[in-house]
């Protein structure tokens, strides 16, 4: 009976040392298991994390590349895009892909490409800019010698003018030895000083036009102005009176006289008939020809 009752605990030892045993194992197999997962897990959060370090800088180059470009003038609309499928592909990280490795290449070696293509914008910006100051200097050169010629023939236009105006002057009629006659009614003519003013029913103007050689052997038309003294110049359609221009303005005439200017030393001689009576005073005669005033006299009445 002893006997068995050793046997009986013999074997309870055994089984409880397999039990221990197989616990042991389960324990140790789990525990492996457990930390095998949590190590997976920690490798894949550092992929994620280092993914959207990635894609995040990757984000920002392409802001500045397509700043730059744009800049520069160039098409932006594939790094555009390139932008775009990158903001998807951060989204689907965030979701759980950890498959960027691939894409992550992908993008580093787009902006590598970029890179170069930006570089070459740049030179040919570059050589444009140094074209166009080339041309502004160019052009502002040009302004410069077009001003100066445009001085010159202003100076020239002016001189030419001034030359023009000197030989029209210089080209005027002139007339000489102005004598002034008073006629009576019977036809008695009288040096015009002092003439009763019963006896001036007409007046007669004498002179001689000058020789000059600048002046054109055509027809003249002079313009003989008496004034009375008052100041106001005698005017009556009626006997011939009129207007002409002298110095940009309209001035009344006497009477005029058309003359075939031969150019020497010609008299020429202008009766004015007026019916009304010459009042008391010193009157002055006025002649002009083609813008000029070519001679003067006076005479009185008593």
């Amino acid at each position: 009976m002893e006997r068995k009752s050793n046997t009986g605990m013999l074997v309870g030892l055994i089984l409880m040392t397999i039990l221990a045993a197989v616990f042991g194992y389960l324990y140790y197999n789990e525990r492996t298991l457990t930390t095998k997962q949590s190590s997976d897990l920690q490798a894949r959060v550092s992929e994620l994390a280092a993914s959207e370090i990635k894609l995040d800088s990757i984000s920002k180059q392409l802001d500045a590349r397509i700043q730059e470009v744009q800049g520069l003038g160039g098409d932006i609309e594939e790094l555009q895009k390139v932008k775009a499928a990158l903001e998807n592909d951060r989204i689907a990280l965030r979701k759980g892909s950890a498959n960027m490795g691939r894409k992550i290449k992908e993008y580093e070696t787009f902006l590598n490409k970029k890179d170069e293509e930006i570089a070459q914008l740049r030179e040919e910006n570059q050589q444009l800019i140094s074209q166009n100051e080339t041309l502004v200097q160019e052009k502002t050169q040009l302004e410069t010698i077009k001003q100066a010629v445009s001085d010159s023939l202003s100076t020239v236009s002016a001189k030419n003018t001034e030359l023009e105006s000197k030989v029209t002057m210089a080209a005027a009629l002139r007339a000489r030895n102005v004598k002034i006659y008073a006629v009576s009614s019977k036809g008695k003519i009288r040096e015009g000083e002092n003439v009763k003013s019963k006896r001036v029913d007409k007046v007669r103007v004498d002179f001689m036009l000058e020789k000059n050689p600048l002046t054109e052997n055509d027809n003249k038309t002079i313009y003989m102005r008496i004034i009375d003294p008052s100041g106001a110049t005698i005017s009556d359609t009626k006997t011939g009176s009129g207007v002409f221009d002298y110095n940009g303005q309209e001035q009344a005439y006497t009477i005029s006289k058309d003359v075939l200017y031969a150019n020497n030393n010609q008299d020429v001689s202008i009766l004015y008939d007026r019916d009304a009576a010459f009042p008391k005073g010193k009157y002055t005669v006025e002649l002009y020809a083609e813008g000029f005033s070519v001679g003067e006299g006076s005479f009185s009445v008593k």
